[in-house]
């Protein structure tokens, strides 16, 4: 009996130590659940989004801990997921132990850093969209997956997700949920018709040499659904937001009718993916959609009788047609279209100013309440890189040094203010929580004075060029560094 027991607990050791074995070759990460002020764990029955680059869960921020591009020629996606990983931190209690070590090195790290995912998977890239539903995070990494060539394509990138606590890590719908990301990709997640939610996905095909876009779709939530293919050789598209009523997504084709040259104009219910006819559509003329805020549609129309312009649609209104009823802005295109206060922002791609237009226009001149619709200018070219967000009567905007705003309003532009200025931060990337905004930026230079170098200043600047993870309150100039550093 006494053997038995004996090659019974030995067996049972041996299972651990394989158990534990396991667990660390899987880089198994779990840490403790988020709970709300009831104390249960934290669930969100909507979509909370942050710009992109972050989300905040209860009292916590997830981010990627670096940022590295994966479209350079020398990326090397060892190398940056080594530091750019899935980082928690608790912004509650975070501070900033400033010890100096055995070698006088003090960590500029927040104490109480925590790793969610156990493996390395890059986080922080240019082509980052992460946000929080339900016990989940849900985030992009660039694709893994090696072609029948053994090859890495870093253009595509991969929709995941994980919980809260680090378990349950997974690609949606495996490698079917891997898409080729470009320029004029859209990648955003949305309530349907049906009340649930999706991710939708507008990207080129996955064949290098074919230039055509298609539209998907995949149910997210409690459990995923496959990825499901609403249209194919899309010419543009008008994707829906959180303020849209009409749950359809807008895009035009070419007309399949050799004789009948025009853009044919659709609508999809991407919960259903029942499709409609939109609009009628003129010989030779061409619909190109712009954006979309709302319900309202902007588009650029030309035909025979109406020289190019750019133009918008209520499509709560029963009239269907896109065909150049309401001007919105004579030029050839307009991008980043945005609804700042009671007006809109919006980029012309003929001067890359970016302008504000006050209202609509759908009151008369000799209305007590009219407002000028004429777009104003607010920024020049050579005044700013990216467009980072708005919110209220402000445009944030940033360089490759500084993020800024400016205010807007019927009666004019506000003065500008720089709210953050750093060595190098990476422009056009960010998080917003409405009190925070969140950055990426290179450590800053520092020098001291060593009393074992004959009491000449020697120059301490890092050897550290990766770009880590900052924040700024929105009226202030004084950064915090939130990223794990490691000692050179």
């Amino acid at each position: 009996m006494k053997i038995a027991t004996k090659t019974r607990n030995n067996i049972l050791k041996i299972f651990a130590l394989i158990f534990c074995i396991a667990l660390f070759l899987t880089g198994c990460t779990t840490l403790s659940d988020i709970k709300d002020n009831s104390g249960n764990n934290i669930y969100f029955a909507d979509i909370e989004y942050f710009q992109g680059q972050i989300a905040v869960v209860g009292d916590y921020l997830f981010y990627g801990n670096s940022y590295t591009a994966s479209d350079g020629d020398d990326f090397d996606y060892a190398s940056a997921s080594s530091t750019g990983y899935l980082n928690r931190l608790n912004l509650s209690t975070f501070k900033y132990d400033l010890t100096e070590d055995e070698d006088g090195y003090v960590d500029p790290s927040p104490v109480g850093i925590e790793r969610v995912d156990g493996e390395d998977r890059l986080v922080g890239f240019q082509n980052q969209y992460m946000f929080a539903l339900g016990h989940y995070l849900y985030f992009t990494t660039p694709n893994t997956h090696q072609n029948s060539a053994l090859e890495n394509d870093y253009t595509q990138v991969s929709l995941c997700r994980i919980r809260f606590n680090g378990e349950g890590f997974e690609e949606l719908d495996g490698t079917a949920s891997t898409f080729r990301y470009d320029e004029n990709t859209i990648l955003t997640a949305q309530k349907g018709s049906d009340g649930n939610y999706y991710i939708i996905v507008y990207a080129p095909v996955s064949d290098e040499s074919d230039t055509t876009y298609n539209l998907y779709s995949i149910k997210i939530g409690d459990s995923l659904g496959d990825v499901t293919t609403l249209a194919e050789d899309v010419t543009s598209v008008a994707m829906c937001d959180e303020n849209s009523t009409i749950k359809e997504i807008i895009y035009t084709t070419d007309s399949d009718d050799e004789y009948y040259e025009t853009t044919e104009v659709k609508a999809v219910d991407f919960a259903s993916g029942e499709e409609r006819n939109i609009g009628d559509e003129v010989h030779g003329s061409e619909t190109i959609l712009q954006d979309r805020i709302g319900d309202i549609v902007i588009y650029s129309y030309s035909s025979s009788e109406i020289p190019q312009a750019i133009f918008y649609k209520d499509l709560t209104n029963s009239d269907n047609n896109f065909n150049g009823g309401n001007e919105f802005y004579v030029t050839s295109g307009v991008s980043m279209v945005e609804r700042v206060g009671s007006g809109y922002m919006f980029i012309s791609d003929t001067s890359n100013s970016v302008m504000y237009k006050p209202t609509l226009g759908l009151t008369s001149s000799a209305d007590e309440n009219y407002v000028d619709p004429t777009p104003i200018k607010v920024l020049g070219s050579s005044e700013y890189n990216d467009i980072l967000f708005v919110d209220g009567d402000y445009i944030y905007y940033s360089n490759d040094t500084t993020i800024n705003r400016v205010s807007v309003s019927a009666n004019g532009v506000g003065e500008k203010e720089t709210l953050v200025t750093m060595t190098s931060l990476i422009s056009g990337q960010c998080g917003y929580d409405g009190s925070y905004i969140y950055f990426y930026a290179q450590l800053e230079n520092t020098t001291s004075d060593d009393s074992e170098s004959d009491d000449e200043t020697e120059d301490t600047t890092t050897s550290d060029t990766n770009y880590y993870l900052y924040r700024v309150d929105k009226n202030s100039t004084v950064p915090q560094l939130l990223s794990k550093v490691n000692k050179n």
